[in-house]
């Protein structure tokens, strides 16, 4: 079984499309080893030193992330960089990589309509900018709970529709009823205004800033932070099931296995 490269990037770009793509992003190829035929593909949420390892021992020559590898632009591959090094390694593997980060943000069944689908949300529809000069619509999404319940209660349920038990922060009353939901995926401060504006009782994102959280506090807005991996974490079973559907039948597609979450929670 196997696919050609540049056939294989057309049905990746079906799933998460280019022009979605945020104008300070870097999705698409990361590193393109020629139009040679893929036999087997792993998805993950970043490319990490362990990642690299599980891709060998699998036989790996095509990794698809949701994190670019390369986010800033580079002025030479070093060896002594993280970076240099992954690239590196990556190259004498003779493994392609490509990157579908706000493209899968965005797109439709993406990372934030993947994440309300898991939460329980009905009635999903994108945030809409306060102001309409904006482009919009942003990356986030808002729906309802079908059943009204305490920040309290929502909280427990995202921890285990996540996965993520005892890895979340929240501001707000444990008590306040909460029957209208924001969320964006990843670092999502700067949705939260949209948030606020949309009418939202409830935000949730990852990597929330001190001087946010008091903005929603004053504002009556209730805030879960489930951490930036928490909420992307889904990433690789969404998009490998995705991709899976539609070629599955025509190469072997993995499902990374590796932890990248870089935190620990302390007991």
């Amino acid at each position: 079984m196997s696919m050609n490269l540049k056939d294989l990037v057309a049905e990746i770009e079906e799933i998460a499309p280019r022009e979605l793509e945020e104008e300070w992003d870097n999705s698409g190829m990361q590193i393109n080893m020629g139009n040679k035929e893929v036999n087997k593909v792993l998805v993950a949420l970043e490319i990490t030193k362990s990642v690299i390892e599980e891709a060998k021992v699998k036989g790996i020559d095509f990794i698809i992330t949701h994190h670019p590898l390369i986010f800033q632009k580079i002025d030479v591959i070093d060896n002594n960089s993280i970076t240099g090094n992954y690239i590196i390694d990556l190259i004498k593997l003779g493994i392609s990589v490509y990157s579908a980060h706000t493209t899968f943000d965005e797109a439709f069944g993406g990372n934030n309509e993947y994440m309300a689908d898991l939460i329980g949300l009905s009635r999903v529809r994108r945030l809409k900018e306060k102001r309409p000069s904006s482009k919009e619509p942003l990356i986030g999404r808002m729906g309802n709970f079908r059943e009204p319940c305490t920040l309290l209660e929502a909280g427990k349920m995202i921890e285990e529709a996540l996965g993520i038990a005892g890895e979340m922060k929240m501001v707000g009353d444990p008590n306040k009823i909460i029957k209208t939901v924001g969320l964006c995926t990843g670092a999502g401060g700067a949705a939260m205004e949209a948030a606020i504006w949309n009418g939202c009782d409830l935000f949730i994102t990852g990597d929330i800033r001190h001087h946010e959280a008091q903005i929603a506090r004053e504002s009556g807005l209730c805030l879960i932070d489930a951490g930036h991996y928490g909420t992307e974490r889904i990433f690789a079973e969404n998009f490998a099931f995705k991709l899976k559907k539609n070629v599955g039948s025509k190469i072997e597609i993995y499902q990374s296995e590796i932890n990248s979450n870089p935190f620990k929670t302390m007991l």
